[in-house]
């Protein structure tokens, strides 16, 4: 395996950590499936079991997820390294929650199911590993869930469109209307028009119809 291979693997959230020699030996056990896609490609769809860790491991990718009602459709960008939706394999529903399209041409690590039970499993700092990336999701979700109360109705707003993230900078979009996200932030149409245009205003948001994107989470805050 060419070197620059090598160090993006260990690069990865599963593997950070791993001695070189405990590497190598998994590296010899388990089947690694390297795919690539075109910009534009279709990589994963809402709703697909998900069976395999798909690591990203070059390229940028762009997910999209639809509120339960079809409300909205949130959309942001994940640049390599990633792990897709490790917290999607297990579970009762086991699928995927979000659809994912190559933004460039982008490579994939796949590695089966299989392999978490029967060998990654056998090294401490690979089951150490996904318990953080599992852990670190819940924790991100609960902080986003509570202590509204208190809050102005922008920084609603921002809470709504960081809970809707899993990474927390980079580009996002968000379409919706006025009236639905009005609805979502238990506030009038009128107020939320305001707010979002006094957030355009600031630099912080590009309206466009039934559109907001979001250039950089990071700078919301």
């Amino acid at each position: 395996m060419e070197l620059p291979m090598y160090d993006t693997l260990l690069s990865l959230p599963l593997f950070q950590g791993m001695s070189q020699a405990d590497f190598n030996s998994l590296l010899q056990k388990i089947r690694l499936d390297f795919v690539r896609y075109e910009a534009g490609s279709v990589i994963i769809n809402s709703g697909d079991r998900c069976s395999s860790l798909a690591f990203l491991i070059n390229g940028t990718v762009e997910s999209s997820r639809q509120g339960m009602n079809g409300q909205f459709t949130f959309m942001e960008q994940i640049d390599a390294p990633y792990l897709i939706e490790p917290y999607s394999m297990f579970g009762r529903v086991g699928s995927y929650q979000r659809t994912y399209t190559a933004v460039t041409p982008c490579s994939f690590l796949m590695v089966d199911k299989q392999y978490i039970y029967t060998e990654l499993g056998k090294y401490n700092i690979c089951r150490m590993n996904l318990l953080n990336i599992l852990s670190g999701r819940v924790q991100q979700l609960n902080s986003h869930i509570w202590s509204l109360d208190g809050m102005s109705l922008r920084e609603r707003i921002i809470r709504f469109i960081k809970g809707l993230s899993d990474i927390q900078s980079g580009q996002k979009q968000l379409a919706i209307k006025m009236n639905d996200l009005a609805t979502l932030m238990d506030a009038t149409r009128l107020n939320v028009s305001k707010e979002l245009n006094n957030m355009e205003a600031d630099g912080k948001i590009s309206l466009r119809r039934k559109e907001i994107l979001i250039p950089a989470l990071e700078d919301l805050t």
